[in-house]
């Protein structure tokens, strides 16, 4: 008797593991389906994938100037003439991605310029937004002072096969750095001094230079 009543537990028991296996497969299979549902709406909602092309002169007026950040929102870093970055995510709308360009340049539109903080000078800053057909907007940075990247150099956008490809190239502004394309105090070792806010030889006009 005792060795049929373990035969009937046995059956039971494998036959529970049976279920428990079932129940678990079917768990997993249904986060499985839910993660791909995600990841599709995630995708859904990106936008086309983003090269930045910087077509700034390797020959700076700064040393090694010409760079440009791009905050996306990690940060890359794209030398003059370098090999572009690409970079994905939804960007139509602000903050969208930034661009830097790494000269120094002073950062307000009216002097005389502070010292204090907002530290002067700064790299040039912007955020940009990008719609589906690359058509591209900008507005100033949410974070510095800095002078906005499109006043010191043409940012355009264009769609490609893979999707939309923005270039940073020179305009006349690019070059209207600092004296000597001096730093911060702290940063560098080329410190601003006195006149502060002379540009191309200019003292104590607004920014940018006529």
């Amino acid at each position: 008797m005792i060795a049929t009543n373990h035969r009937v537990d046995l059956r039971r028991l494998r036959r529970s593991v049976r279920h428990d296996r079932i129940g678990i497969l079917r768990s997993t299979v249904l986060q499985l389906i839910s993660a791909l549902a995600v990841s599709g709406a995630i995708l859904a909602q990106a936008g086309p994938p983003i090269t930045i092309v910087n077509a700034l002169p390797p020959s700076t007026v700064c040393p090694n100037g010409n760079s440009v950040c791009v905050f996306a929102p990690g940060q890359q870093v794209i030398q003059p003439g370098g090999p572009p970055t690409t970079i994905a995510g939804e960007f139509s709308t602000f903050p969208g991605f930034g661009l830097q360009v790494n000269n120094w340049y002073w950062t307000q539109s009216s002097l005389p310029v502070q010292k204090q903080d907002p530290q002067n000078p700064d790299n040039s800053g912007a955020q940009f937004a990008i719609s589906d057909q690359c058509v591209l907007t900008y507005q100033r940075a949410w974070y510095g002072q800095g002078i906005p990247t499109y006043l010191i150099a043409t940012v355009t956008a264009a769609k490609t096969a893979d999707g939309c490809k923005v270039t940073i190239s020179r305009n006349g502004h690019t070059d209207a750095v600092t004296p000597t394309c001096c730093a911060p105090p702290g940063i560098g070792s080329h410190t601003c001094t006195e006149p502060w806010g002379v540009t191309n030889g200019h003292v104590g006009e607004p920014w940018p230079p006529r």
